[in-house]
């Protein structure tokens, strides 16, 4: 995540007052944050892109299905530990906002501290798990101290990043975000340097992937503390300013986070686990694979959005809500005009894609189960800016309970779906289907209508924008198998090609149908002025 650059002014009066005030345009701010971002999610998802299939070749499928099992599970404690960290980055860029030293310092050490003491206590189911795993999941015997080893570094890379969580949130109060990126992109390139002297020096194994993400973790972990001694300097985690009453008023607002965190493992995260109980360990490895590319989609537009959140808190602690509502229909805008590309593409050319990408799996098996795990980025993805939302102006609660009786109905159906079948390949796809079937009506009917009511707007405000990103879908999936049969597509250069033209035919598609004449006018202007 990272560079220098003048940091935006968030506050009517110095809050530090060794800091120059620096006046920055918002627009060339958010400009560096969003491009710092997407370089940042190029690299990382590059190297997965590389590292995966290479992982698999070494170690298996099988091995390299506990991977994403033990991150699943640091996903189980995190509903834990959301609760408390989930609303820091808010309270604390208000309290800086309000100019309260005294606040912010309070909020911070407390949380802190708070931290510290949760991943020690963590520490100690953690081991458990680790010295039982092989009771608890299917894993052979063959690879059963490998996975271990795994489990054991990714569990510390967990605990180590509980800690250093609270110190990010110093790019996000001083929107600076470009800085946190380009730590990102360094700590990525470190973790591949790390897995390539490790298997081209050492009997390949799959614990290295956990070892490199520990290492990567650590350097973040720096990075993060350099930055909070730098941009808030004022900020100090001292035992005085350590208050149970902050503690609870976070925990009061977190704790909806929480819900929403195991609502979304009961209807999402339990995927693998219940596919390595229920199907096979291998099954639970071609799922863990299929679902790469969903998440990294996910992940793609969660990390654009996020570029609006500090600006949007800021705009709520000093009570403009024209402006956030600006600012969120900005976001969809943008993110509508590529939403629809990855999906046409997916449709399109995914098949094609799995037989070049890993040549050892099936990849029809791949390409079904990853489009019933991407159904719903047809209405969502450009929506993705209303989970900030909801946290800025901390209307988290109703949005857990829907979350979690979704969930709740979600594994219900799924485990009873599964007795009734002993076909494995079908049992994948009900387990990859339900799920996705219920985010479908959660993307349709609650987040849009919720959403405008936190704004306090029409409840169907935000329906145009699924309807045209729909519609976007659809023309460009039509367009982009018309190349397929066009094309030979026999190699990686042949699809690199059909994936530019079906990102320049939809985004000229886009840029028609989501903008308006005066918004088409004003990025033709900017263009033409470069």
């Amino acid at each position: 995540m990272l560079l220098r650059f003048p940091i935006i002014p968030v506050l009517k009066q110095p809050f530090f007052l060794n800091e120059k005030r620096v006046t920055v345009d918002k627009n060339k701010q958010f400009a560096i944050n969003m491009i710092a971002q997407v370089v940042g999610f190029v690299v990382m998802m590059g190297i997965s892109f590389l590292l995966t299939p290479f992982v698999v070749e070494h170690v298996g499928s099988e091995a390299y299905g506990f991977v994403g099992l033990a991150n699943n599970f640091v996903g189980y404690a995190q509903v834990i530990t959301v609760a408390l960290n989930s609303m820091a980055s808010r309270f604390i860029t208000i309290k800086i906002t309000e100019n309260d030293v005294e606040g912010s310092n309070r909020y911070f050490t407390s949380v802190v501290i708070a931290n510290i003491m949760t991943a020690l206590v963590l520490s100690v189911p953690s081991a458990i798990i680790i010295l039982n795993l092989n009771k608890i999941v299917n894993v052979s015997d063959a690879i059963l101290i490998d996975v271990q080893w795994l489990w054991a570094f990714i569990f510390l890379n967990f605990l180590i990043s509980i800690i250093s969580s609270t110190y990010s949130v110093a790019t996000f109060v001083r929107n600076k975000l470009y800085l946190s990126s380009l730590q990102g992109i360094i700590s990525n390139i470190l973790r591949v340097a790390v897995l390539i002297a490790a298997f081209s020096f050492f009997v390949p194994s799959v614990w290295y992937v956990g070892l490199a993400a520990f290492v990567a973790s650590l350097y973040i972990f720096v990075w993060n503390v350099h930055y909070t001694r730098k941009l808030i300097p004022d900020i100090k985690v001292k035992r005085r300013y350590f208050d149970v009453n902050v503690i609870k008023v976070l925990l009061s607002s977190g704790i909806w986070n929480s819900f929403t965190r195991l609502s979304s493992i009961l209807s999402t995260g339990l995927d693998l686990l219940v596919t390595n109980l229920y199907v096979s360990s291998a099954a639970m490895g071609v799922l863990s694979v299929a679902k790469t590319v969903p998440s990294a989609i996910l992940t793609l537009f969660g990390t654009l959005a996020s570029v609006y959140a500090p600006q949007l808190t800021i705009s709520y602690a000093e009570n403009n809500y024209k402006e956030m509502k600006n600012q969120l229909m900005s976001s969809i805008k943008f993110l509508g005009l590529f939403a629809c590309i990855p999906v046409a593409a997916l449709f399109a050319y995914g098949e094609i894609f799995y037989k070049l990408w890993v040549p050892t799996q099936d990849a029809h098996l791949l390409y079904m189960l990853t489009i019933l795990s991407c159904i719903e980025f047809m209405f969502v993805l450009p929506l993705e800016g209303l989970w900030n939302l909801f946290t800025a102006t901390n209307k988290v609660k109703q949005t857990s309970i829907y979350m979690f009786a979704n969930s709740i109905v979600t594994i219900i159906i799924v485990l009873v779906a599964l007795q009734f079948t002993n076909d494995d390949t079908l049992k994948l796809y009900i387990i990859a289907g339900t799920s996705t079937a219920f985010a479908v009506i959660r993307s349709l009917f609650f987040l849009p209508i919720y959403g405008a009511h936190c704004l306090n707007i029409k409840w169907t405000s935000f329906y145009p924008s699924i309807l045209k990103n729909t519609l976007s879908v659809i023309v460009a999936s039509a367009f982009s198998l018309l190349v397929r049969n066009f094309l030979p597509i026999d190699g990686w250069a042949m699809l690199i090609f059909a994936g530019i033209l079906t990102s320049i035919f939809a985004i000229s598609f886009n840029f028609i149908v989501l903008l308006n004449k005066e918004e088409r006018s004003a990025v033709v202007k900017k263009v033409l002025r470069k």
